[in-house]
């Protein structure tokens, strides 16, 4: 009887699994942006939930996906110290103008001062914070570290500066819910969390996203009237 009632069960969510995905992914894709919509430079991203700020030199949809540049202004005390990340396919190279900043990757810790810079490789688990009494300044740069299909991705908004751009829209990093960040990751491939594997993280995005879009949760969210005429 429990056996029969387990088979059931597992039918019934392998069917929902099936058709929610079917509507999802197939019937109602996801909303691709406006041309209009893909960051340029001077783009400005505010994260208060990590008191950070970002302001875009050079984006993917101008280098064709090859070069993300950003100004990373960060308060003291400010970054996603809390908010260990990796990056499968690009390197992320920091280096700092002003302050210091304290970073952590794949475990080790360093000061890294005003000059300098550090380097994240692919696949290393990485995070920082702001450890002086000042504000600082460093420039972040995403690059891919193997050939791909970086302009397509570019022009249809599925890198890591559009992805910024969409965690302002909810409320920044840091402030952004954990079935938010998975739905986001149903679309974006391009930071995930150090630990449970890639292909289990991206099993349950692209499980989760056609339950959580039934409640208003979506990977891309255009930008509201005010966000318009912002740079």
């Amino acid at each position: 009887m429990k056996r029969a009632l387990l088979v059931r069960s597992a039918a019934g969510i392998a069917v929902y699994v099936i058709l929610s995905s079917v509507v999802h992914y197939g019937l109602l894709p996801i909303q691709e942006p406006d041309p209009s919509d893909l960051p340029r430079n001077g783009t400005v991203v505010r994260n208060e939930g990590i008191r950070s700020q970002f302001i875009y030199r050079r984006t993917s949809i101008e280098t064709g996906g090859q070069l993300f540049e950003w100004d990373n202004l960060v308060e003291p005390g400010g970054g996603p110290i809390n908010i260990p990340h990796i990056h499968p396919l690009m390197v992320e190279t920091f280096k700092v103008m002003e302050g210091e900043i304290r970073f952590v990757i794949d475990g080790k810790e360093i000061v890294v001062g005003a000059g300098s810079e550090i380097a994240a490789q692919p696949g290393s688990a990485h995070a920082f914070q702001n450890v002086s009494s000042q504000p600082a300044r460093m420039i972040s740069r995403l690059q891919p570290a193997k050939d791909g299909p970086w302009e397509d991705l570019a022009r249809r908004g599925l890198l890591i500066d559009s992805q910024f751009v969409q965690f302002e829209r909810k409320g920044g990093l840091g402030r952004t819910s954990t079935l938010q960040g998975l739905v986001f990751l149903s679309r974006y491939k391009q930071g995930y969390l150090p630990g449970p594997p890639l292909w289990l993280q991206d099993t349950a995005a692209f499980l989760i996203a056609p339950t959580a879009r039934l409640f208003g949760v979506r990977a891309y969210y255009p930008p509201v009237a005010k966000e318009k005429g912002r740079p």
